[in-house]
Formats: C-alpha cells, sequence, structure tokens
C-alpha cells in the first residue's frame, strides 16, 4: 500500500514503527478522506456512513478524554461496495456523537487474502502491556485487540497507537491468542476492577460459546469459562461483549417503565450476543443476557432471549470503553446481512445507528410479571442542529370522517424527529370483524404516493410500520427485505380515567429511521428507500374507528446540520 508515494513498508520503517507489508492498494487518497463526510444527496445527516465503500460491524469503540473525541472503528472495504477479502479497520471521531468526520483506514490484515476482523479497544492506563512510555498519556495508551482471519484460521491479534488511534503498530508476538479454529472472533475487551484483570469475550462461533480469558498484560490470555448455547441460536454466535449497566427503579406505580426523575442505585451485568443468519425475523439480530459476573463465569438470572432492538436493521452492536462517566453507550450496525449488499445507494454502502444511553429499569411485560428490561436512549446534540420547521399539538380526537394533515415540506432535507403520545378507549370498537388502527403516514415531499407507514392497532396491540410503499425496484422486487414489520406493545401508563397511554419517538434520517417506544423500553430500527431527494416531509394521521384514539401530544421538526 503507498501513500503520497511512499509504501506502508518503508514509510513505517522510517519511524522505527513494524506494519505489515501489504501489497493491496486501496486507490484512494487517503489525504482526501480526512476532511468531513460529505452530504450527497440521499446520504444520512447524522448516522455516521464512510465517505467511499463497504461498511459492516462497529469495532473498537472508545473516548478519548484527552481530546473529548469519541471514535469509532468498523468492518471496511474501501474499494467495493460489498463485504470480501482484504477486509480493513476503518475508522471516524465525532465531539458529539451526532456529526462525524472520516479518517480512513486504521489497520490492515496481513495480506491481501486476509481480514482484521471484528475487535474492541482499550485504554492501558498503568501499562499494563509494557507498549507504552511516559511520552505517551495515560489516557491515550490505545490497545486494539482484534481477529486477523487468515485461510487457515482466526486468531486474536494485538495492535496499538501512539497516536491517539489514527495508526497502529501490530505487536511483533502475535497472535496473542490462537486455539487453531477456523470459527475463532470478536474479542471484546473491558477490565474488571475487583479482580484486577482484562477480561475478554469472543464466539467460539459455530459451537455457540462465547469464551471468557482473563489476562493481567493484554498479551497472554487464560480460559476461564464459556457461556454456551443460550438464546436464539441462530447459524452461529457472533460479536458478544460484557458491560456493567446501571439499574434504575421505577417509582411511579402506573407506569410499565422506570421514572425518568429515578436514580441509579444498582448494577447488573449484561452480556451481549449476536446471531447471524437465523434471526426470528430473519437475517441478524442483537440479543442480550442479564445476570452476574465474578471475574471469571457470567450466570445468567434466567435463559430468556430478549433482544436490543426489534427492526430489521440494528446489528453487531458494540458498547463504548472509557466513557466520561462511567456510562453504557452503544452503537450498532444499521442494516441486516440479508440484504444489505443490495440497497440502492452509492459511493457507499450501509451506515450506522445513532448512539444510545444504555440502562437497566423494571418493566412489566403483562399486568402478572415484572422483569429487568434494556432501555436505550438516542444520543443527539441538538445545539449542532437547526430547526427548520416544527408543529406541536395536543388532543387530537380522531375520527374516520378526515384525516389530519401538516405540511413540513419547505425545509425538508431528510432529517425529522417526531414524538407520538396517544391513549386508546376500546370500549368505543363496536366491531372486531376488521382492524381498529390509528395510522401515522411520513410521506414524500415530491411524491406523496412514497410513503413511511406507521401505526397502532388495538384488538391485537401492535406497532405496525410499512416500509414498502415506494417506486424503487430492490422495494419492490428484493425476496428478502422484508416490508411489513410488527412490533407489540404495551402501554407506557395509565391515565386517570384507566386507558391505556402509548408513546413513541421516531428520528428519520434520509433512509433510516429509529423508534424508541415507551422512553426506550423496547426500539425498532429499520433503513427504507425511495426515489431521490424525496424526503419524509408530509404528515398525515388518520383512524380506521371512531372515538377511539386520542392524540395527547404530537410534535415534529425538521431538522438540518448547521
Amino acid at each position: 500500500m503507498k501513500i503520497l508515494g511512499f509504501t506502508l513498508t518503508a514509510l513505517c520503517a522510517a519511524l522505527g514503527v513494524h506494519a505489515y507489508n501489504s501489497a493491496y492498494d486501496l486507490t484512494l487518497n487517503r489525504t482526501a478522506m480526512n476532511s468531513s463526510v460529505g452530504h450527497e444527496t440521499n446520504r444520512p445527516l447524522i448516522h455516521y456512513t464512510p465517505r467511499v465503500g463497504w461498511m459492516n460491524d462497529p469495532n473498537g469503540l472508545f473516548f478519548d478524554e484527552e481530546t473529548s473525541l469519541w471514535h469509532v472503528y468498523y468492518q471496511y472495504k474501501p474499494d467495493a461496495l460489498v463485504a470480501g477479502l482484504p477486509i480493513f479497520w476503518g475508522h471516524a471521531t465525532s465531539k458529539d456523537l451526532t456529526s462525524w468526520v472520516d479518517h480512513g483506514v486504521a489497520i490492515e490484515p496481513a495480506d491481501d487474502v486476509s481480514g482484521a476482523f471484528s475487535g474492541s479497544i482499550v485504554i492501558d492506563r498503568n501499562n499494563t502491556s509494557g507498549f507504552f512510555d511516559n511520552s505517551t498519556l495515560p489516557g491515550q495508551r490505545i490497545v486494539a485487540l482484534y481477529t486477523e482471519d487468515s485461510s487457515s484460521k482466526q486468531s486474536q491479534f494485538a495492535a496499538y497507537s501512539l497516536d491517539g488511534g489514527y495508526t497502529f503498530n501490530y505487536y511483533a508476538q502475535n497472535p496473542v491468542l490462537d486455539i487453531n479454529s477456523t470459527q475463532f472472533r470478536d474479542p471484546k475487551v473491558i477490565w474488571h476492577d475487583e479482580t484486577q484483570r482484562w477480561v475478554m469475550t469472543l464466539a467460539l462461533s459455530q459451537e455457540y460459546k462465547i469464551q471468557i480469558y482473563t489476562s493481567k498484560n493484554l498479551k497472554t490470555w487464560n480460559f476461564q469459562s464459556n457461556f454456551s448455547h443460550y438464546g436464539f441460536l441462530g447459524y452461529q454466535y457472533e460479536c458478544p461483549g460484557l458491560s456493567k449497566v446501571p439499574v434504575l427503579q421505577s417509582v411511579d406505580p402506573n407506569t410499565t417503565l422506570a421514572s425518568n426523575n429515578s436514580s441509579s442505585v444498582d448494577f447488573k451485568w449484561v452480556m451481549f450476543l449476536s446471531i447471524n443468519p437465523g434471526a426470528p425475523t430473519g437475517g441478524s439480530v442483537n440479543q442480550y443476557f442479564i445476570g452476574d459476573f465474578d471475574g471469571k463465569t457470567f450466570t445468567a438470572d434466567d435463559s430468556a432471549s430478549r433482544f436490543v432492538d426489534n427492526g430489521k436493521d440494528f446489528y453487531a452492536m458494540q458498547t463504548f470503553s472509557d466513557t466520561p462517566t462511567n456510562e453504557v453507550v452503544g452503537l450498532a450496525w444499521a442494516s441486516n446481512w440479508d440484504y444489505g449488499a443490495y440497497v440502492p445507494i452509492t459511493p457507499w454502502k450501509t451506515s450506522m445507528t445513532l448512539a444510545r444511553n444504555l440502562t437497566l429499569r423494571p418493566y412489566k411485560p403483562n399486568p402478572e410479571s415484572s422483569q429487568l428490561t434494556l432501555y436505550s436512549e438516542p444520543i443527539i446534540d441538538h445545539s449542532i442542529l437547526n430547526t427548520t420547521q416544527s408543529i406541536k399539538k395536543a388532543s387530537l380526537n380522531l375520527t374516520t370522517e378526515e384525516s389530519v394533515f401538516y405540511h413540513l415540506t419547505k425545509t425538508a432535507k431528510g432529517l425529522l424527529e417526531f414524538t407520538l403520545e396517544w391513549k386508546v378507549n376500546a370500549t368505543a370498537i363496536t366491531s372486531k370483524k376488521s382492524p381498529a388502527a390509528m395510522t401515522f403516514n411520513l410521506r414524500g415531499i415530491e411524491d406523496e404516493e412514497e410513503f413511511l407507514k406507521l401505526g397502532y392497532e388495538v384488538n391485537s396491540g401492535a406497532f405496525f410500520l410499512d416500509r414498502g410503499i415506494s417506486d424503487l425496484d430492490f422495494v419492490r422486487f428484493n425476496p428478502l427485505f422484508t416490508t411489513r414489520l410488527v412490533h407489540f406493545l404495551e402501554p407506557y401508563r395509565i391515565d386517570q380515567d384507566g386507558l391505556p397511554v402509548y408513546k413513541v419517538h421516531g428520528i428519520v434520517d434520509k433512509d433510516i429511521v429509529e423508534l424508541f417506544f415507551n422512553d426506550g423500553s423496547s426500539t425498532s430500527t429499520n433503513t427504507f428507500y425511495m426515489s431521490e431527494e424525496n424526503f419524509l416531509g408530509t404528515v398525515e394521521l388518520s383512524s380506521s374507528v371512531d372515538d377511539v384514539f386520542n392524540v395527547l401530544n404530537l410534535e415534529i421538526k425538521q431538522l438540518n446540520t448547521m
């Protein structure tokens, strides 16, 4: 690989740095890639996308306390729009998790027929690895651990950075962990305070095992235990991770969720786990298990499968290391292996989700049960966004006589945020022979016949989404791009009249919608595709029944970057 006329090997030799001799030529000007990601017509504005090429799993997420930058790495093939070898770690940074700067390739595989597969980054403050001297600040002693995939096996490699995470030196005695397996990948490393050890979780993928290893120095790893055959198995396990997540306690007996005014009183350990293919809804999915961890063994409280997100486009979620106040912040790949390579976008493929703040809270999935559930709150820095149009309405009684329209089309740039809160009077339903549904359509500004259809049906208790109302051939004819999705929804609260109240917060960004139900007790992330520049701008509310739905609060904002 050449940078500005020098081979990477020669350049690294001149700097006294070990590097692999890769003949692979990215055919990209890395200097040109160091500017902010462009805003082509249908490129998301606040969801990270690479400038060009294929992207999938997020890797190596961390916060740099010295620069106050969030770092995101990811699986990256810059010269293609489909996954394949060789694959690299791409790199991006953000001051606010809302605006992004693309830095191109950060970590390379050993050769052109290998891959630098998924992994993680830790801050080795106390220099347990011996990779650093006093010239590197403790908060910037960055060590990456990742899977090197070759034709014969998958093993775990280490690399370290002396410049804040922009370039990496490869440990000369790699691999740091090798069990001679072809399906052994995706190390996620954390520091365990109680045992003063590094802890690695990684997938022995096709044996359905999450293996746990420990180390004193990030270079020598000792096997401790297996977390095996839990949840939906699918074809294989991938991208595991352990996080210590705060528990917030509910103080309101009339709600199915924890109060916003509650405070953290405890922590539980959560094991995150991805499966692909074989998700219940097809393709890829993230699940999680709540339990305890003693530094060697993770013990789940139960064997129930719970999903981090119930949509079609949320996979390989990873949490950030070294967050400013120890909050648990997650980020996922916003696509699905069933169809990610075929989506109608170019010159890049796929995006990341918004970052999310994660907590555990008590939740009642039905009147006779209570359990801890993972809550997700989207992280958006509104101070760097302009609100170009907005509406706010309250107490709308929906009838069958006419639809209610709101036009926010003049300034639409594809970034729209809404909150919808409604209550249901099911006693007003006179017949159950047909659906009793409220529909919330988001129509295109150029062609209103293309739209995203959302809504709630009373008899089934289900929120629904239809992303198939589009003129694009991909949407109409791809057999794996499921267009109609449903999500069972418990009430957000019960009002003074005993009627159930529901709430959804949505963020639409060009071709992706993230839905957060009932303050984040469940979520649904889905991509959708419409004609060029047909951004969503007209809101239509309608009902198939009279006097059943009352909209308590509707807020919609058209947003744009500054």
